[in-house]
């Protein structure tokens, strides 16, 4: 008779798919690495804004990227529970990755929610201070923090793809 397999121990259907870069890693997962990937790229676009003293694209931008951002991360948080957690993720690394696919996650991760919860406050005040404070006296803040998160999505983005190699690709 055969074993029943749980969530934890299947792979069946998970990352087989092959269907953006020939890796073990499904759609979601490819999907969200874009997303980690382009989003420095698009944060930078968005300050020739602020150069240029268009605000309401520089905020359209930032606001339309955190929503993407934060989409993507909950699409790849519940395929990522769906297939058994964070360890069933882990586990698909080769077995000599094993310990750096740990440790590479356990920053990404750390890195990723200061990143995301600096991006959302920035974000949310920045909006209730736009048109009143903005550009004024809250815009060195806002400037310091927009360079942290800048420099937290470049982070993601490198941690993202080495996590991503060594767990699909390795």
């Amino acid at each position: 008779m055969p074993r029943s397999e749980s969530a934890k121990t299947s792979h069946a259907n998970v990352g087989d798919d092959r269907l953006v870069f020939g890796t073990r890693a499904d759609l979601v997962v490819d999907l969200t690495l874009v997303t980690n990937v382009v989003a420095p790229v698009v944060a930078l676009a968005s300050l020739r804004f602020v150069r240029r003293r268009r605000y309401n694209a520089h905020r359209l931008f930032q606001i339309t990227l955190l929503v993407v951002c934060v989409l993507a991360v909950v699409a790849l948080e519940v395929r990522i529970r769906l297939a058994g957690g964070s360890g069933a993720l882990v586990s698909r690394a080769p077995a000599n990755w094993l310990g750096v696919a740990r440790a590479v996650l356990a920053v990404h991760i750390s890195v990723a929610v200061l990143t995301y919860l600096a991006w959302g406050w920035l974000a949310v005040v920045s909006s209730r201070r736009y048109m009143a404070n903005l550009p004024g006296t809250f815009s060195s803040r806002h400037r310091r923090v927009g360079w942290l998160v800048f420099a937290g999505l470049c982070f993601n983005a490198i941690s993202a793809m080495t996590m991503y190699f060594v767990t699909f690709a390795a």
